[in-house]
């Protein structure tokens, strides 16, 4: 896994070092899928790899056949790249995030940097004995902080974090077990806590107390989708 990790995260600045406004997203996932064999002797991804930019970025699990990586990159976009090898059957998960043209807006790099502060903080937190429901609900907190203090939001942090109001910026859940499978299993067992019901909650893919020797991805995010934002 450590292997498989480090070709991925050596493609992704691959990618990153190449891309520029007018190729294509497909054109971004040949870069890393070239590297991870030419120079990494992986033969296979872990699932399907998600090159979205501009817009598509807010389009949770993009590039599957319906959004197939095709949209032309165009100066000034956000790429939302996610990409991940696999070698000798066992897989990695990498997400990265940042603007094609190599220069963040202002807005482009608060919310870049919120994101970040989520994830250092999960990072710092998470140790055996820690629910992974409390890692979830420690990544919302962060970037709705973020989010208030610059006018987004309303309220208290309380208030928002009461109302699940995290669950409109990031509607997915934190991370999710790695191993042989990208969603290794074991996220829910017998004696394991239930699945929640909760908008973001119930799509967090383990409620597990952490134990040593666990791994698990963390991939915070912060989405303005239209559909939601508008509402």
């Amino acid at each position: 896994m450590r292997y498989a990790s480090r070709i991925s995260s050596e493609a992704h600045r691959s990618v990153m070092r190449k891309v520029s406004a007018g190729m294509y997203e497909y054109q971004a996932e040949a870069i890393f899928k070239h590297y991870i064999l030419y120079v990494g002797g992986s033969r296979h991804v872990a699932y399907t790899c998600i090159c979205a930019s501009g817009g598509n970025g807010a389009v949770l699990h993009y590039g599957h056949a319906s959004a197939p990586n095709d949209k032309r990159v165009n100066d000034g976009d956000m790429l939302v790249f996610d990409m991940g090898s696999s070698y000798c059957g066992y897989a990695s998960d990498i997400t990265c995030s940042y603007p094609v043209n190599g220069k963040f807006t202002e807005k482009q790099a608060y919310i870049y940097n919120a994101v970040l502060s989520a994830n250092r903080a999960v990072m710092e937190a998470a140790k055996p004995g820690v629910s992974w429901v409390d890692m979830h609900h420690l990544a919302n907190k962060v970037v709705l902080s973020k989010l208030l203090d610059i006018g987004l939001l309303r309220g208290t942090i309380d208030e928002l974090m009461e109302h699940n109001i995290g669950a409109l910026f990031q509607p997915h859940g934190l991370g999710h077990l790695i191993g042989i499978d990208v969603h290794d299993v074991g996220g829910y067992l017998p004696h394991c806590p239930p699945r929640g019901t909760l908008p973001g909650l119930k799509s967090l893919r383990t409620a597990r107390v952490l134990a040593e020797n666990m791994v698990l991805t963390i991939e915070p995010g912060c989405y303005f989708i239209p559909a939601v934002s508008s509402c």
